[in-house]
């Protein structure tokens, strides 16, 4: 066996382990399940998907500059995991240990280990990318995303089938707990198995002591002028803001439907299947037909998703929740293949790191905004605008038809 389909073996079975161990630690469903029950409200929704979305751009670029390229080594930037292990263990810690007479203390806790989480994978994910693009060549990257989250949404099926029972049956007293805490052993493994990827390239040279400077140079030029790079920065805002409509879900359904906790276990399962769906079909698109006509696949799935959740019945809510969860798969799959397409030169791992950090002012305010839409106006007002958002990236797809055709950065 060559050592990359060694590494492409090895990089599903991680994937699948991280994605056992997301199952029960998974923003849209259980984790909103637990700020509901804390007496959480849209806008505090709103601020769980910031806090997530932040954590995981913000650091980037400072992790990119700062930390040395032996980090891209997989058994490095597996240790590299540590601080976002600990998000989890926060969080569930919280319920075990706080009274349940105390929610707002075990509120606390909770959204500090989530952010503990979300800044931890931000501080990884340059040197994970890097590490991936060292262990498997560019003409196998998107199937290997695509089959990797296909793995991983598959796991995080089943464990958030599980983690859904455990809280309709244990909620506040024992459910979140037993959840969270879970999710570490998973986790883990996940890390271990990552360790054995060997990559096939050279480390990245350090950075020169002007990267910051002539990568933020170079992303003001591109963002100046006509072409691709702004295509993909307007259709990664317009994802953030549908995928934010979409973690609205659970609190709609709760609040307003009056859903019984223990329905969730067919709507956290319907999410993670969706992703899977999504990360097998995108990854595939993403190589042989492009990242146009995987984008406008996507966000074809969002228009659906936000449609089906203004039906009533168990029924449209759990095909809603999969339309979202293979909407939400392009984040990683296509989001992954778009960043990639920045490394054009040994500044690359500054260049995709200072590209999302840009975007965190983004991620912070917009599901924040569209949290407070939904709490002010109303959730049907926040699921309109989701998808007016997608029909809008559906007609920036049409108009640029070469978009995702060659270096986005040049």
């Amino acid at each position: 066996m060559t050592i990359v389909k060694k590494n492409f073996i090895l990089g599903i079975v991680s994937e699948a382990f991280w994605g056992a161990g997301f199952g029960l630690y998974m923003p849209p469903t259980l984790l909103n399940l637990a700020l509901v029950d804390l007496g959480g409200s849209a806008v505090l929704a709103g601020f769980l998907v910031s806090i997530f979305a932040t954590g995981i751009n913000l650091p980037q670029a400072f992790s990119a500059l700062t930390l040395p390229p032996k980090f891209s080594d997989p058994p490095r930037a597996a240790l590299l995991h540590i601080p976002a292990l600990l998000g989890p263990l926060v969080s569930g810690l919280s319920f075990l240990l706080i009274p349940a007479s105390d929610p707002s203390a075990r509120l606390v806790g909770f959204l500090s280990g989530f952010a503990l989480f979300s800044f931890g994978i931000g501080l990884v994910v340059p040197h994970w990318v890097t590490g991936i693009s060292r262990c498997l060549p560019e003409k196998l990257r998107g199937r290997y995303f695509g089959t990797s989250f296909f793995a991983s949404g598959l796991c995080a099926a089943s464990t958030g089938w599980l983690g859904a029972r455990w809280v309709s049956q244990g909620g506040l007293e024992w459910g979140y707990a037993c959840c969270f805490l879970s999710a570490v052993p998973f986790m883990v493994m996940s890390l271990v198995v990552l360790s054995f990827m060997k990559p096939v390239t050279a480390r990245p040279k350090a950075q020169a002591s002007g990267a910051w400077k002539k990568s933020f140079h170079l992303l003001s030029r591109k963002l100046q002028e006509p072409g691709p790079f702004r295509v993909g920065l307007a259709l990664v805002f317009l994802l953030i803001l549908v995928a934010a409509s979409g973690n609205l879900f659970t609190v709609y359904l709760r609040e307003v439907v009056k859903v019984e906790a223990g329905s969730f276990q067919f709507l956290a399962p319907a999410l993670s299947l969706g992703a899977m769906a999504g990360a097998f079909l995108l990854g595939w698109l993403s190589d042989r037909k492009g990242l146009r006509i995987a984008y406008g696949v996507a966000f074809s799935a969002g228009v659906l998703s936000m449609l089906l959740i203004s039906c009533q019945g168990i029924a449209f809510s759990t095909l809603a929740f999969g339309a979202l969860g293979f909407l939400e798969s392009a984040f990683p799959v296509l989001g992954l293949v778009l960043v990639l397409k920045l490394a054009v030169n040994r500044d690359a791992p500054v260049q995709t790191g200072l590209f999302n950090t840009l975007m965190s002012p983004w991620n912070f305010l917009l599901p924040l905004a569209v949290g407070t839409l939904a709490a002010r106006a109303g959730y049907s007002w926040a699921f309109t605008l989701g998808g007016v958002c997608c029909l809008a990236a559906l007609g920036i797809l049409w108009r640029y038809k070469d978009f995702g055709k060659g270096k986005i950065a040049r």
